[in-house]
């Protein structure tokens, strides 16, 4: 695990945090940070009902919802959530992409809630890539794995949005490099 201390960092501005990883890294994800109590967006779509009775049972909760239909409840729900006292976690380009583009709802969560987005991700020594619109990582069995957080994004209530969406994309984009190269460089 590299950059825990980025979370603590993120827990001096607020409560909570927000959580953002790419939609193609979620496998390992849910298993890295299985029963923390994290409330994830999944899509209201039939794949979206099996990806939530899968996760719940590693310890999370959901709110379903997505850019393409229920977004607007969604955002709401998740902003109790964080007001409750719970950290939430969106990939941002899901859940149909483009792929590592980072869409608005997650930066208009951080200026709402004023919590911040950390952004992480995962790599994997040896993995699948499957031809899907993310490109979904799946870690081959006895695969090492890294973890990385990356520097938390605050969103003030008079900051460009445009601005923070393109460096939550950045930060992600960085910290996900990284990860996939860490193996080859060890």
């Amino acid at each position: 695990m590299v950059g825990e201390e980025k979370i603590r960092t993120a827990r001096e501005k607020a409560e909570n945090v927000i959580y953002a990883s790419w939609h193609n890294r979620i496998l390992l994800l849910v298993y890295t940070h299985r029963h923390q109590g994290i409330n994830v967006i999944v899509s209201r779509s039939r794949d979206g009902e099996l990806i939530t009775r899968t996760i719940q049972r590693f310890g999370f909760e959901t709110v379903r919802g997505s850019s393409s239909s229920g977004g607007s409840s969604a955002l709401l729900s998740l902003l109790k959530k964080l007001a409750g006292g719970v950290d939430v976690a969106i990939t941002p380009d899901g859940p149909r992409g483009p792929r590592y583009h980072v869409q608005m709802g997650v930066i208009h969560l951080a200026q709402k809630s004023g919590c911040p987005i950390v952004p992480f991700t995962v790599g994997a020594s040896r993995k699948l890539v499957l031809r899907s619109w993310d490109g979904f990582l799946i870690p081959c069995p006895f695969a090492r794995a890294i973890l990385i957080y990356g520097e938390p994004v605050e969103v003030g209530p008079h900051s460009n949005l445009e601005e923070k969406r393109r460096e939550l994309e950045q930060r992600l984009m960085e910290i996900t490099q990284r990860a996939d190269s860490y193996y080859i460089w060890g």
